[in-house]
């Protein structure tokens, strides 16, 4: 799977049986503890051959947490914390209680994993609060009132330490790729059974800007 892939969409019929299958046997060990049996799952092939990326969550879940928040909860062994941010695991995810695993892990007095579960320093300037609102009023605009799907929205400083993020909607037949630029994210957006509906903007503390449409 592609480590750049956030899932979107909170209900689970949005997804396959199978994908669903494999997403609460991560969340199941996750939460028990249970590092060989998360590594395994994530190392599991899907059918197209590729493997899963540490940044899943059980999809219509309460807590949002992934693999590394429950590292974090557990005070999971600081090599399996590194494992999990070698594969990609965002460090700066915040789950549905608006921490990150950083947090949880202090929070917990799990001090000694702290240091590799902090977060990169953002860059200068960004209020990555600001950009979130300025996001998820993007993709309302873009998606409602055609769609009804609960959304988990994509959050600024995962991007920025991602680098890009796609960001498919079910039922969109498209979606997002958000990508990180020094004062704030580019947002690329279309439909791909509606010819010419891209359009990219601008995302900064300021607003978020049409710059290009009528591509895709």
């Amino acid at each position: 799977m592609d480590p750049l892939h956030w899932h979107s969409s909170r209900d689970r019929d949005a997804y396959a049986e199978t994908f669903l299958a494999t997403i609460d046997t991560i969340a199941d060990a996750a939460r028990a503890g249970r590092w060989p049996d998360v590594f395994a799952a994530l190392d599991a092939a899907r059918s197209d051959g590729t493997t899963f990326h540490p940044n899943v969550w059980r999809i219509s879940g309460s807590s949002g947490f992934t693999p590394l928040h429950q590292a974090a909860w557990h005070g999971a062994p600081v090599e399996v914390v590194r494992e999990l941010v070698r594969r990609g695991a965002w460090r700066t995810l915040r789950a549905a209680n608006g921490q990150d695993a950083a947090s949880i892990a202090r929070q917990r007095g799990h001090e000694e994993i702290v240091p590799d579960l902090q977060p990169p320093p953002p860059p200068q300037d960004l209020q990555f609060s600001v950009l979130d609102g300025h996001l998820l009023g993007l993709i309302e605009a873009r998606v409602r009132p055609a769609l009804g799907i609960k959304l988990r929205y994509p959050q600024a400083a995962v991007v920025h330490e991602a680098g890009t993020i796609w960001y498919p909607v079910p039922g969109m037949y498209g979606g997002f790729v958000f990508k990180a630029i020094p004062d704030g994210v580019e947002a690329e957006s279309w439909v791909r059974v509606v010819g010419g509906s891209g359009q990219r903007h601008v995302i900064s503390r300021n607003g978020c800007h049409l710059v290009e449409e009528g591509f895709v």
